[in-house]
C-alpha cells in the first residue's frame, strides 16, 4: 500500500513516509531535493539543477554525475515507501507529490487564502487559517543548505513570512484578544524594522494598554530610522488617532479563561547544599538569561547521562529569582524514558500553575499553545524543561513573547530548536572533580590521601554522577581508605557495579541512553567499544560494522548520531571517542548481546580492509604496485581506501596505529582471525612508518605473531613476522637482536617467497655494512639486488641497488659504486614517494663517498624536502646527518655544526647511530673552530653510542678522529 508522502523545508529539509521519517542524506542531496521541491511538481532541466545547488565559484568538475548521484539515492529512499513519484523527464526531473505534500506551498498561498475566508467567515476564521501557516514555520527554512536556489528560497520564504506576522498581527488588534500584542509586535519590529504595517499594530496595542506615551514614542522612532523619508499615510492617521485619543481605538482586552488574580508558580526542584565548581557555566547560563532580551531566550544543556546537567540548570535557575518576578515552572520531560512527556499534558499541567481554571483548559493542542502564550505574554516567568527528548517535544512549551526565559536540559543535542543557544557540558575539570570528593568525603581524608583522591577522580571518569556515588560510599565509611576504592574501580569488570547506591546507579543512567537507540545504533555503540582505541574513524567503523566502508558519509551519520545522544564524544571532525565509563558500558553491552562469533565476524571485517588499506598506502608512499611490495601471498576480500598522495598515505597510517595494533593483538590471540593478514599489517606498519617508538612497537608486537604462528604451523606467516622484527630492530638500532631474526627468517623462507628473501637480504647486508663487514654486505646485496630483478620488482630493485652502492663504495669500488646508486635513482624514481627519496638519499651517500660534494649536497637537499613532506622522521634525520658530514668535509665547519645541532633532536628520538653520526660531524668542525674541549666531549659520545651498538667502521673513524685532538 502506498504511503503519504510529505516534506517540510520550512526549518531543515525533512521528509515523511506516513509517520516515518525518510533518510534524506547529506546536505548536498536535500539540495537536489529542495530544488525539485520547489518547483511545485514541474521538471527542472539538468542545468537549472546544476545552477540550483552550486555557485560558478564551487561546483565539481563533473557536476551533472553528482546530481545523478544525488538523484539515484533519492529515488532510491522515496521508492522504498511507495510509488515511484521521482521521474525523469527529458534531460530533467520532476518530483510529483500531492498539493499538500509540502509545507512551503500551502505556506506561500496562506495571505491568499486568508482573504478568502476572512470575505466569507470573518476576521476570527482568516487569523486561524494565518496561525495555521505560521505554524508550518519550524525554523529558518532550508536549514543547513548554502546553494543558490535554497539562497533565493530562504530569501523569499522570510519575505512571506513577515507578510504573514503582518496580516495576523493585524487582523489581532482588530479582535483585540490579545494582551500580549504590544510586546509580540515589538519583538517583531526589533526582527523587521522596516515593517510600518508592524510599527502600527505596536503602536495601538500600546495605547490600548494604556500607554499613550510610549506609541506615541514608536512613531518618533519610525521617523528616525526613516531619516529623510516620510512614514506612510496609514502610520500617520494612526499618530493623529492616538494623539487625540480617538474612542474608537479603544477595544475590549482581557483574553478568556485568565484569572485575574495571577498566582506566582514556584516549582524548581530543590537547589544541592554541595553543588561544586561549574562557576564559568553558572556565569555563561546567567548571561543568557539576564532578563533583558528583547525575545524569548531559549539556553539549551546537553551531555551525557551523569554529568550535572539538572544540578546546574537548578542551581542557576534558582539564582535568577529577581530576574523573573512572575515565576518559576519546571517539568522533567522524561525524554530519557520509554515513554517521554506529552506536551499537551504539560501545557494542562502550566496553565493550570498560571492560574487558568481546569475547566477552561482546551482540550486540542493548538488551543493549548495559544492559550499558554497569551497567558505568559504580560509576565516575566523562566521555564526549566528537564530532560528534554527532541526539540518537537519542547517547542510547543516556549512562550511567545518576550520577558520569559526558557532553560532545557537534555542527553541530545536539539539542534532543530531554533534560535536557542546551546552550551555542551562535559565532565568536571580535575581540579572541581577533586573539590567535590573533598566537600562529600571531607578534606582531612581526601588530603591524606592525596593520590589516591586524583585516581579515584579519574576512575571515575570526573563524572559527577559517579564522584558523588564512590564519594557518599566512603562518606558512609569514615574508616575505609580512598585507595580500597580506587582498586575496586581499576578493574573494569566490577567498575559499573561498584559505582550504585541506594537511589542512583551509573549503569541505569546510561541504561536509559541505550533504550533509546535504533538496532543500528546500538550495534555500532557496541562494537566500536569492543574495538578499545583511544577515538576512531568511520572508515574503520564501517568495516567493523560490515557497512560500505568506501561511502563513509553514511556510517559518519550514524556516528553523529551517537554524538547527538552523548553516547559518544568528537573533539575534531570525523574522529569519534568513548568517555571511559560509557565504553566499559558498552563493552559490557556487548558481551551480553553479541555472540563470539558475530565479534569474531566483525574483527575479521575490519582487519581484511585495514590489510588492504595499508597495502594500498604502502604502495602509495613507495610509489609501487601492492603485488611488488607484498612479502607473501595474503587473501582478502577488500579492496581498501585509496590515497592520492604518498602524505594521504602515511597520515592514515599514522592516525590508525592503535586500531592496527588492536586488530594483530587479537590476530594472535583468536584462531578465527586471518594471522597471515595480522603478519602483513606489521610489515606494513615497519614499511610506511618510522620512529623508534613504533618501531620497538612493531618489533615487539611482531614477535608475538611469530610465536603464534609457530604454534599453528604456519612457517610462511613466522618468516614474515621475524623479518619485520628484525627490520624494525634494525632500524632501531637493534643490531645484535636484528641479525638472528633476519637469519631464521630466510631459513624459514628457504624456497618459498622469493620477494621476501631478497628483503630479508637486503636487510642484512645494511647489518653486515653498519659491522664494517662490507665483503659480507656486498653479498647479501648482490642476492637481493638479483632477487628482485628477477621478480621485475624494480623499486625495490632500485631500493636493493642503493644500499649496495654504499657497500661497494666502502671496498673503494667508486665506479660501480655510483653507476649502482645512480641506477637505483632511475628505478625509484616518478612521482613523490619514500622509496624516490630514499633512492636519492642513497645516491647522495655515494656521492659523497665519491668526493662529489656539491652532487651529494643538491641530491640530499631533494631527498630532504620530500622526507619532511611525508613526515618520515628517521630518514629525515639521517639525511641532515649526511649534510652535516658532507659540510664538515668541504671545510664549511661553522654550517656544519649549525647543521648537526639543527637535526639532533630529531636523531636522538630515532636512532641512537644517527644522533652518534652527528655527534662525530660537530666533533669534527669544533676542532676546527678551536673548541677542542667540546669537540673531545662529542667524540667521545659518539663513540660510546657506535660501541654499543657495535658498529665497528663507525666506531673506528671516531677513534681516529679522536686521536688527532690528543
Amino acid at each position: 500500500m502506498t504511503r503519504e508522502l510529505r516534506f517540510s523545508l520550512l526549518g531543515p529539509v525533512r521528509g515523511w513516509s506516513g509517520d516515518d521519517e525518510l533518510d534524506l542524506g547529506r546536505p548536498q542531496q536535500r539540495e537536489v531535493l529542495a530544488v525539485l521541491l520547489g518547483a511545485a511538481g514541474r521538471t527542472v532541466a539538468m542545468p537549472l539543477i546544476v545552477d540550483g545547488v552550486w555557485g560558478e565559484g564551487d561546483r565539481p568538475a563533473r557536476p551533472e554525475h553528482a546530481i545523478r548521484t544525488h538523484i539515484w539515492r533519492l529515488r532510491r529512499a522515496l521508492d522504498e515507501h511507495g510509488a515511484p513519484v521521482l521521474e525523469r523527464v527529458g534531460d530533467g526531473y520532476a518530483l510529483r507529490v500531492a498539493e499538500c505534500a509540502v509545507d512551503t506551498w500551502s505556506f506561500e498561498g496562506a495571505l491568499a487564502v486568508a482573504e478568502e475566508v476572512r470575505s466569507v467567515d470573518g476576521a476570527d476564521r482568516a487569523r486561524e487559517v494565518l496561525d495555521a501557516a505560521l505554524r508550518l514555520w519550524a525554523a529558518e527554512p532550508l536549514a543547513g543548505l548554502h546553494g543558490p536556489a535554497a539562497r533565493a528560497s530562504r530569501t523569499r520564504l522570510c519575505g512571506v513570512r513577515q507578510a504573514l506576522l503582518e496580516a495576523r498581527l493585524e487582523l489581532d488588534a482588530e479582535l483585540g484578544d490579545r494582551p500580549g500584542l504590544a510586546a509580540e509586535a515589538g519583538a517583531l519590529v526589533v526582527e523587521y524594522p522596516a515593517s510600518q504595517r508592524l510599527r502600527g499594530v505596536q503602536m495601538l496595542a500600546l495605547y490600548r494598554s494604556g500607554r499613550q506615551a510610549e506609541a506615541l514614542g514608536v512613531f518618533e522612532d519610525t521617523r528616525r530610522f526613516l531619516g529623510t523619508a516620510r512614514p506612510g499615510e496609514a502610520l500617520q492617521e494612526l499618530h493623529q488617532r492616538i494623539l487625540r485619543s480617538d474612542p474608537s481605538l479603544a477595544l475590549p482586552g482581557p483574553a478568556h479563561g485568565i484569572q485575574a488574580a495571577r498566582p506566582r508558580p514556584a516549582a524548581l526542584p530543590r537547589d544541592i547544599d554541595d553543588f561544586t565548581g561549574r562557576r564559568e557555566q553558572v556565569e555563561t547560563l546567567a548571561g543568557m538569561l539576564n532578563g533583558d532580551a528583547v525575545a524569548v531566550v531559549v539556553s539549551a544543556i546537553n551531555g551525557m547521562a551523569g554529568v550535572g546537567k539538572t544540578t546546574l540548570a537548578v542551581h542557576t535557575a534558582r539564582g535568577l529569582g529577581d530576574k523573573y518576578p512572575d515565576g518559576q515552572l519546571y517539568v522533567d520531560l522524561r525524554g530519557a524514558d520509554r515513554d517521554p512527556a506529552d506536551p499537551r499534558s504539560v501545557l494542562g499541567t502550566f496553565l493550570r500553575e498560571l492560574g487558568t481554571e481546569a475547566s477552561d483548559v482546551p482540550d486540542g493542542m493548538a488551543e493549548r499553545v495559544a492559550l499558554f502564550r497569551s497567558a505568559l505574554s504580560a509576565r516575566r516567568v523562566l521555564l526549566l524543561l528537564d530532560n528534554a527528548a527532541s526539540g518537537d517535544q519542547v517547542r510547543p512549551l516556549i512562550p511567545g513573547a518576550a520577558g520569559c526565559a526558557v532553560l532545557v536540559t537534555s542527553r541530545a543535542w536539539l539542534t532543530g530548536l531554533e534560535g536557542a543557544r546551546h552550551m555542551r557540558l562535559d565532565v568536571m575539570p580535575p581540579g572541581e572533580a577533586l573539590a567535590l570528593l573533598r566537600q562529600i568525603i571531607g578534606a582531612r581524608r581526601v588530603d591524606a590521601e592525596p593520590h589516591a583522591a586524583a585516581e579515584l577522580a579519574d576512575a571515575c571518569g570526573a563524572l559527577p554522577l559517579a564522584l558523588r556515588i564512590a564519594a557518599s560510599r566512603l562518606a558512609a565509611e569514615p574508616g575505609r581508605p580512598l585507595a580500597d576504592m580506587v582498586r575496586l574501580l581499576t578493574d573494569e569488570r566490577i567498575r559499573l557495579d561498584e559505582l550504585r547506591s541506594e537511589d542512583a546507579a551509573v549503569e541505569a543512567a546510561f541504561d536509559l541512553s541505550y533504550a533509546k537507540l535504533t538496532g543500528a545504533q546500538a550495534r555500532a555503540f557496541r562494537l566500536s567499544a569492543v574495538l578499545d582505541v583511544p577515538d576512531f574513524g568511520p572508515p574503520c567503523t564501517a568495516a567493523l560494522l560490515g557497512r560500505d566502508a568506501y561511502v563513509p558519509e553514511d556510517t559518519e551519520e550514524l556516528l553523529e548520531s551517537l554524538v547527538d545522544l552523548s553516547l559518544l564524544e568528537s573533539r575534531r571532525p570525523g574522529r569519534y571517542h568513548f568517555h571511559d565509563l560509557v565504553r566499559a558500558f558498552a563493552r559490557a553491552r556487548s558481551a551480553r548481546e553479541d555472540t563470539p562469533g558475530e565479534t569474531t565476524r566483525a574483527f575479521a571485517g575490519l582487519l581484511d580492509f585495514c590489510v588492504a588499506t595499508a597495502r594500498n598506502a604502502d604502495a602509495v608512499a613507495h610509489s609501487a604496485e601492492p603485488a611488488e611490495r607484498s612479502l607473501i601471498d595474503v587473501p582478502m576480500t577488500s579492496t581498501g581506501l585509496v590515497f592520492g598522495t604518498a602524505q594521504d598515505a602515511t597520515d592514515w597510517m599514522r592516525e590508525e596505529i592503535p586500531v592496527q595494533r588492536v586488530l594483530v593483538d587479537r590476530a594472535c590471540e583468536d584462531d578465527s582471525l586471518s594471522l597471515v593478514q595480522a603478519a602483513d599489517l606489521m610489515d606494513k606498519l615497519n614499511t610506511v612508518l618510522s620512529g623508534i617508538t613504533h618501531l620497538s612497537a612493531v618489533a615487539e608486537r611482531a614477535e608475538r605473531v611469530a610465536g603464534a604462528a609457530a604454534q599453528r604451523g604456519r612457517p610462511d606467516v613466522e618468516a614474515l613476522a621475524r623479518y619485520v622484527r628484525g627490520n624494525a630492530l634494525w632500524h632501531a638500532n637493534s643490531y645484535a637482536e636484528a641479525e638472528p631474526e633476519l637469519a631464521r627468517a630466510l631459513e624459514l623462507c628457504a624456497g618459498g617467497s622469493a620477494r621476501l628473501r631478497a628483503s630479508a637480504h637486503l636487510t642484512l647486508c645494511a647489518n653486515a655494512r653498519v659491522h664494517g663487514h662490507f665483503d659480507e654486505a656486498v653479498g647479501h646485496g648482490e642476492a637481493s639486488v638479483r632477487l628482485f630483478s628477477e621478480l621485475g620488482a624494480k623499486i625495490a630493485e632500485g631500493t636493493a641497488l642503493g644500499e649496495l652502492a654504499f657497500n661497494y663504495a666502502r671496498q673503494g669500488r667508486l665506479a660501480e659504486a655510483r653507476a649502482a646508486a645512480e641506477r637505483g635513482a632511475e628505478l625509484v624514481g616518478g612521482r613523490d614517494s619514500v622509496s624516490k627519496a630514499i633512492g636519492l638519499y642513497y645516491l647522495a651517500r655515494v656521492l659523497r663517498l665519491c668526493g662529489d660534494g656539491n652532487a651529494a649536497l643538491g641530491r640530499a637537499r631533494d631527498a630532504l624536502e620530500m622526507f619532511r613532506a611525508l613526515g618520515v622522521t628517521a630518514f629525515e634525520a639521517a639525511t641532515g646527518t649526511l649534510m652535516a658530514e658532507v659540510h664538515a668535509e668541504a671545510g664549511h665547519y661553522a654550517l656544519a655544526a649549525g647543521t648537526a645541532e639543527e637535526f639532533m633532536p630529531s636523531a636522538r628520538r630515532t636512532s641512537g647511530m644517527l644522533e652518534g653520526a652527528l655527534l662525530r660531524a660537530l666533533g669534527r668542525s669544533l676542532c676546527h673552530q678551536g673548541q677542542d674541549a667540546r669537540a673531545k666531549a662529542c667524540l667521545e659520545a659518539a663513540l660510546d653510542l657506535f660501541e654499543r651498538r657495535e658498529a665497528r667502521a663507525d666506531a673506528e673513524e671516531t677513534r681516529t678522529l679522536l686521536a688527532g685532538l690528543a
